[in-house]
């Protein structure tokens, strides 16, 4: 979800067809008899630093406060109107908007009213959800979701997006840019791709091309089907990594990595990979991103709404290695 981006140029393009996609991981033997995890400890990995599978929140109601704030109306207190991309929708509590649902995952859905005013939802996590990557760590942001599977001429100016933000956004409003955003998943208009995008330092320009950003596409991603999206970050030391990186993934399979030495700005780049974080999912309707990619003013007269330009989610999760010198963490069950 680009701060303040006005188009998108796709650097490079994935495919992904059913022959690589991969699976869910299962729930191993060892998780905690109080509260059934259904996503195991991915190999490398030694515990959690944040999971949320919506399970311990009735059907029809909101997200747990404890793990979810809301945002809500046009911008943040201060903060940039429209939220800083030129979206049109106005971010409710309405359960028409956000819900959970009766299998039991979130799920966010953008809604035309009859008066033509758009309303979806907004949430971010809670301080007591902030997570960091330390030096001689790896981290692992990941989420399992599904989108509204309407065609592209109904869902055209939808725009979802599971993405991360420095927790020091909270006080520093317009310095998303400094602090680093990282877009694990954004997908406009529709379209069965997804982009993955990385905001840093400043702008116009800038080490990470601002206001576009560095950005990857991926191809082939079926909507109405659950897909497994992931961004890693890797600062352990030693051979054979020379350097440290950011990996994301779709379905199991490695889509895009960017590198230190990509960024050339060493500032830009600790701030990515070393801030503390915050998570956000949200629907955004109209905006920078689907108008540039389009060509037009999104939404259209033809944009619905509703179940089929919903976004989904099963659960999101943060999980961490031990770092290289050790280092205490927070366990969430």
């Amino acid at each position: 979800m680009a701060w303040l981006r006005l188009s998108v140029s796709v650097l490079a393009l994935t495919r992904l067809t059913d022959a690589n996609q991969g699976q869910d991981i299962a729930p191993s033997s060892d998780e905690p008899q109080d509260r059934l995890v259904k996503v195991a400890l991915p190999e490398g990995f030694s515990h959690r630093l944040f999971y949320d599978d919506f399970s311990s929140e009735e059907p029809g109601s909101l997200p747990s406060r404890q793990r979810w704030k809301l945002d809500l109306g046009i911008a943040y207190p201060d903060g940039p109107e429209h939220w800083g991309t030129g979206e049109v929708q106005i971010y409710t509590d309405n359960r028409s908007n956000i819900a959970i649902t009766n299998e039991g995952t979130l799920k966010i859905t953008p809604i035309r009213l009859d008066n033509g005013t758009w309303t979806s939802a907004r949430i971010e996590t809670t301080p007591e959800g902030d997570f960091a990557c330390q030096a001689g760590q790896r981290v692992r942001v990941q989420a399992r979701i599904k989108l509204g599977d309407d065609p592209e001429e109904r869902q055209m100016g939808i725009w979802p997006c599971f993405w991360a933000l420095g927790s020091a956004i909270r006080e520093r409003l317009r310095d998303a840019l400094q602090l680093g955003e990282i877009d694990i998943m954004e997908t406009i208009n529709g379209r069965s791709e997804l982009w993955h995008v990385v905001h840093c330092g400043t702008g116009p320009r800038g080490p990470c091309n601002e206001y576009d950003g560095l950005n990857h596409a991926v191809a082939g991603v079926a909507r109405g089907q659950w897909h497994t999206v992931a961004w890693e970050i890797d600062r352990r030391s030693g051979s054979p990594r020379a350097e440290e990186s950011m990996r994301w993934y779709v379905d199991g399979r490695l889509s895009w990595t960017l590198l230190e030495s990509q960024i050339q700005d060493e500032s830009a780049w600790t701030a990515l990979v070393g801030n503390s974080r915050i998570l956000l999912l949200n629907v955004a309707v109209g905006g920078g991103f689907p108008n540039g990619v389009s060509g037009i003013k999104t939404p259209t007269n033809m944009t619905l709404g509703g179940d089929g330009a919903s976004m989904e989610v099963d659960y999101v999760a943060v999980f961490a290695s031990e770092a290289d010198g050790g280092g205490s963490h927070v366990i969430w069950n």
